[in-house]
C-alpha cells in the first residue's frame, strides 16, 4: 500500500485510569469547594468568587444604575479571578515542563491561601473586601487547573456549562436509539448532575458556616483541599488533568 493510501493515525487515548483530578469525586469536592467560596464572597461584599458571569451581569447592572461602588467591586472580582487563571497557567506550564506533577502544589498552596485568609479575617474584620479579591484569585487558579472529569471538559467553578452539558447529555439519551455514538451519557450526565448538587451543597454550607463565624466558610474550603492535595501527592499512578487534550 502507497503512503498516499494509508489510513489517518487514530486519536491518541490515556491507557490505564484517568488521573485523580479527573474523577467524579475531585469533581464533586472541587464545587463544593466553588459553592462554599461563592457563599462567603457574597455574604460579605456581594460579589461571587467564581461564578464570573454572574459579576459581569452586576457590572453592567449597577454601572446603568450609577452604582459605582457595587460595580467596581464586581470588576476587580472578575480581574482577580482572570489573574489567578493567569498565573496559574504559567505555573503549571513551568511545572509540566520539569517533568512534574503539579497538582499537589496547586492545592496546597490553595489550602494555605485560604487558611491565611480566614486568620486575617478572623485578626481584621476590616480586611474583608481585600481578602475577597485573594478568595477570587484562588478560584481563578483552582478553575484553570482543574477542568476535566474523565476527560470532558467541565467547570468547578462556573455552573452553567455543567448545566449545559447535563442536559445535553440526556437529549443525546434520549435519541440514543437512532443517533448512537457509543457514550454513556446517562451515567456521564449523572455525574455532572451530582457536580450541580456539590455546588449547591457548598453553597448551603457556606452560608450557615457564614452566619456562625465569619472565617469558618474559609476554614471549611481549606480543609477540603488540603484533604485532595495530600491525596494527589501520595496518589500512586496519574494525578493532573489534561490541559490540551481534545475532549472525548
Amino acid at each position: 500500500m502507497s503512503a498516499s493510501a494509508s489510513p489517518a493515525p487514530a486519536r491518541p487515548r490515556r491507557a490505564g485510569p484517568y488521573p485523580l483530578l479527573e474523577r467524579p469525586t475531585s469533581a464533586m469536592l472541587l464545587a463544593l469547594v466553588s459553592g462554599v467560596l461563592d457563599a462567603w464572597t457574597f455574604a460579605r461584599v456581594g460579589t461571587f468568587a467564581t461564578v464570573q458571569s454572574g459579576n459581569v451581569v452586576m457590572l453592567g447592572f449597577f454601572g446603568v444604575q450609577g452604582d459605582a461602588e457595587r460595580a467596581l467591586r464586581a470588576l476587580a472580582a472578575v480581574l482577580a479571578f482572570g489573574l489567578g487563571a493567569g498565573l496559574c497557567a504559567v505555573a503549571v506550564a513551568l511545572v509540566l515542563a520539569r517533568g512534574r506533577a503539579y497538582s499537589p502544589w496547586v492545592l496546597l498552596v490553595e489550602a494555605l491561601a485560604l487558611v491565611v485568609c480566614a486568620v486575617l479575617v478572623a485578626a481584621r474584620p476590616a480586611l474583608a473586601a481585600g481578602v475577597v479579591l485573594a478568595v477570587s484569585l484562588l478560584a481563578g487558579v483552582q478553575g484553570n487547573a482543574f477542568h476535566r472529569d474523565h476527560g470532558m471538559l467541565y467547570g468547578n467553578t462556573a455552573v452553567t456549562f455543567v448545566v449545559q452539558t447535563t442536559f445535553s447529555l440526556l437529549g443525546r439519551a434520549v435519541v440514543r436509539r437512532r443517533v448512537d455514538d457509543g457514550d454513556p451519557h446517562v451515567r456521564t450526565a449523572a455525574v455532572f448532575g451530582l457536580v450541580l448538587v456539590a455546588f449547591a451543597a457548598g453553597g448551603a454550607a457556606g452560608f450557615v458556616l457564614e452566619s456562625v463565624w465569619s472565617p469558618a466558610p474559609l476554614l471549611a474550603a481549606a480543609v477540603v483541599v488540603l484533604g485532595l492535595g495530600l491525596a494527589a501527592a501520595r496518589a500512586r499512578g496519574p494525578v493532573d488533568p489534561e490541559q490540551t487534550a481534545p475532549t472525548p
